[in-house]
């Protein structure tokens, strides 16, 4: 399983045929291509990379890189067509955050963390921050930078452990929260006049296998998840899945598939549409293989990208705009 920080707690072209809604439910899944690294060595680098979030005007990006059991927020420019080296975030750093994502307007992010309530009083160590959970938070940004972090409420904070944001444009916070022992659930809180109401768990995430990583549509038309209990014969790895919204609820759950020749070896994760949703990004273990003879040039290159490429996850990108395209018909 990849390594993200909840765990430690108590693409290239898709298929360009044009399916009605209807049929795209009766396929057992939708065709991907293979997923190329992003930005290799600077995003995609040798710990472990969530997706990244873009600012309206896409030149700011905010991502998780995390270690075995910690992780943190950094921050990323475009300067002259090419990714800065990223940075902490400045609001991030002192505890274990991660899963950033821009509102549709810029204005502020919500990410998860391990910290502390800000109301807690008195010196707060490592250990009994993880008393208080993981939960959702929500930072402002302004024109002189980020401003403070305020812990979303309980309606959102439904359990100690909540993660990965996705917001809708109306506001709408979309998140995973764990419910049982082992299982997390899928759920949504409609944002009404500038407040969160009581979380609803998504219809289809019932809390028989465990689904992560929600990725709602701007519009809500439909959402990308991650789940490991929904394909037969591997139950060991998260794989990628769609959604569509119908009047009535949700539709039927479509897996996403990669060429056969990919074994589905790996864990593909942490979906995040652009928001031209032209590109899906998603944070993967998998690995670019090696073939052999090699030349000493071509070993010289292969030890180069063992900054990267090395089984931890990285940032993967898929051009999807036929995939969304197709959700419209």
């Amino acid at each position: 399983m990849s390594v993200r920080w909840r765990h430690v707690l108590p693409a290239v072209a898709c298929g360009l045929f044009v399916l009605t809604h209807t049929e795209a439910q009766s396929l057992a899944g939708i065709q991907l291509g293979s997923p190329e690294i992003f930005a290799p060595g600077i995003i995609s680098g040798p710990g472990n990379d969530g997706s990244p979030t873009f600012s309206p005007e896409g030149n700011t990006l905010l991502f998780t890189r995390s270690g075995a059991n910690w992780a943190t927020i950094l921050e990323s420019h475009r300067v002259r067509g090419s990714w800065s080296k990223p940075k902490i975030a400045s609001f991030s750093g002192e505890w274990p955050d991660q899963q950033p994502v821009f509102s549709s307007d810029g204005s502020y992010v919500i990410f998860s963390s391990s910290r502390p309530d800000s109301q807690v009083s008195g010196a707060v160590d490592a250990t009994s921050a993880l008393h208080h959970g993981t939960a959702l938070w929500r930072v402002n940004r302004t024109a002189s930078g980020w401003g403070r972090p305020v812990r979303l409420p309980a309606t959102v904070n439904i359990s100690p452990a909540v993660f990965r944001p996705s917001l809708a444009a109306n506001g709408n916070l979309y998140f995973m929260a764990l419910v049982q022992a082992t299982k997390f659930r899928l759920f949504c809180s409609r944002n009404v006049d500038g407040e969160y109401k009581q979380a609803e768990a998504l219809s289809f995430s019932d809390g028989t296998v465990s689904d992560v990583d929600p990725e709602v549509a701007p519009d809500e038309s439909f959402l990308l998840f991650s789940s490991d209990g929904r394909r037969t014969g591997d139950t060991a790895h998260e794989h990628l899945y769609l959604v569509h919204k119908t009047g009535s609820g949700w539709g039927a759950v479509i897996p996403l598939l990669y060429p056969e020749s990919e074994t589905g070896a790996s864990n593909d994760n942490d979906a995040r549409c652009s928001r031209d949703l032209k590109m899906l990004y998603i944070s993967s273990d998998r690995t670019l293989l090696e073939h052999h003879p090699m030349t000493r040039e071509e070993t010289e290159k292969a030890l180069a990208r063992l900054e990267w490429n090395n089984s931890n996850t990285n940032v993967w990108i898929l051009p999807a705009s036929s995939l969304f395209e197709r959700q419209k018909s």
